[in-house]
């Protein structure tokens, strides 16, 4: 297996965030009616870390909702996307010498007391800890069917092209170590960026571990990926997770 890359620290957009040795990083996008609670649960979770909000081109209040509830809020000038948004949150995290990075989402469906598990897994050798909904027992918010059958599906895929074993191939719920949040903060993709996350990282002999959690229907908004929108993101993931395996191939210090 070829060795990890060295990825390299990149200042983020926008104002520094203060120096923190866990930072929870909230992508949100118009999530008023949640954020607020979120962040709140989140600093209780982790009552050491810091919760950075990435407010995605939000039209609403979500960005002073967040600062209400005491997390540092980094605004981006329009709507970027899921993955711009993780990744100007990797990016500040770095920069303010962050040890672990958690992602957690702004909508509630993420489970903020589960992150202590997350950062424990990290702390006992774990890369990266990705929550699974999908390893406690059949209770809880679990998608809707036709959502389940495109989770089977990456998940076969991903094992075909030797990511190995995933159960929860779509959750964005993560604790990065600091090597990890690095790369993760230079080779974070726009789009569908947790398949993208799986295949780089197996690529590259990072160490993956799943967590068994809990998730929640959303708090309040709704979700873009709905109705017939389902098939063709399930086609678009099935391509994503194949060029990503393509061009990750080589040795890793090949990788820029």
């Amino acid at each position: 297996m070829s060795a990890r890359p060295e990825p390299e620290t990149v200042a983020p957009p926008g104002p520094r965030v203060v120096s923190a040795r866990t930072v929870i990083v909230v992508p949100a996008l118009n999530e008023e009616g949640s954020i607020g609670a979120v962040v709140t649960a989140a600093r209780r979770a982790l009552p050491g870390g810091m919760a950075l909000v990435v407010d995605d081109g939000s039209q609403d209040a979500t960005a002073a909702e967040g600062r209400r509830a005491g997390a540092q809020v980094l605004q981006l000038p329009f709507n970027c996307g899921i993955g711009v948004a993780v990744q100007t949150g990797l990016r500040a995290a770095v920069d303010a010498g962050a040890d672990v990075v958690v992602r957690l989402d702004g909508d509630g469906q993420h489970d903020a007391a589960e992150i202590a598990k997350l950062v424990a897994a990290v702390e006992a050798g774990a890369d990266i800890a990705v929550g699974s909904r999908f390893l406690v027992p059949a209770a809880g918010y679990r998608s809707s069917p036709l959502r389940r059958v495109g989770i089977r599906w990456f998940a076969f895929v991903l094992r075909l092209v030797g990511a190995g074993t995933v159960t929860d191939p779509t959750s964005g719920f993560f604790a990065a170590n600091r090597r990890t949040a690095q790369l993760l903060a230079r080779h974070y993709a726009s789009d569908y960026p947790e398949v993208d996350t799986i295949v780089r990282l197996a690529r590259w002999g990072y160490r993956r571990v799943e967590v068994p959690v809990e998730m929640h229907e959303r708090q309040a908004g709704s979700s873009s990926i709905r109705g017939t929108a389902i098939i063709v993101y399930m086609v678009r993931i099935t391509a994503a997770i194949l060029v990503t395996w393509l061009e990750s191939v080589g040795p890793a210090a090949d990788v820029r």
